[in-house]
C-alpha cells in the first residue's frame, strides 16, 4: 500500500468506532492485500474479528451474511465506479491501491449492514 493510501486507511480506520484495529494490525498482511474480483467473505470477517465481542451471534452473522451479499452485487473494488456505491469517498477512490479500496469497500458494506441487522431487517 502506498503512503497515501495508509494514512487516508489509518484515517478512516481511526474515525471508525466499531473498527478497533491498531495501526500495527492495519499494516499487516492481510487478506485485502491478496484477494481479488468481489470481496470475500474472508476479508468481511477479518474485519469485523474485533467487533464480535460486542456483537451478539445473532447480529455478527447478519452482518457477515449481509455484507457479503452487499459486496457480491457491487462487484471487483477495481472496476467500480465509486459514484454506484453509498458512502465511498468519490474524490479519494482513484487515489487509492487495490488494498485500499478492498478494505474502504468493506467497512462500507459492514456500515450498510449495521443498521438492518441491528433493528432486525437483515436476512
Amino acid at each position: 500500500m502506498n503512503f497515501k493510501a495508509k494514512f487516508f486507511c489509518a484515517f478512516i480506520a481511526s474515525i471508525c468506532s466499531a473498527c478497533d484495529l491498531s495501526l500495527e494490525e492495519l499494516f499487516e498482511p492481510s487478506p485485502f492485500d491478496t484477494s481479488n474480483g468481489p470481496l470475500t467473505s474472508n476479508e468481511i470477517q477479518y474485519f469485523t474479528s474485533n467487533m464480535q465481542e460486542s456483537l451478539s451471534d445473532e447480529v455478527a452473522d447478519c452482518l457477515a451474511e449481509e455484507a457479503t451479499a452487499r459486496a457480491s452485487t457491487i462487484g471487483d473494488p477495481e472496476t467500480l465506479a465509486p459514484t454506484k456505491v453509498d458512502l465511498l469517498p468519490v474524490d479519494q477512490w482513484g487515489a487509492l491501491d487495490k488494498s485500499g479500496k478492498r478494505l474502504i469497500l468493506t467497512q462500507v458494506v459492514i456500515n450498510q449492514a449495521i443498521p438492518l441487522c441491528t433493528q432486525g431487517k437483515g436476512k
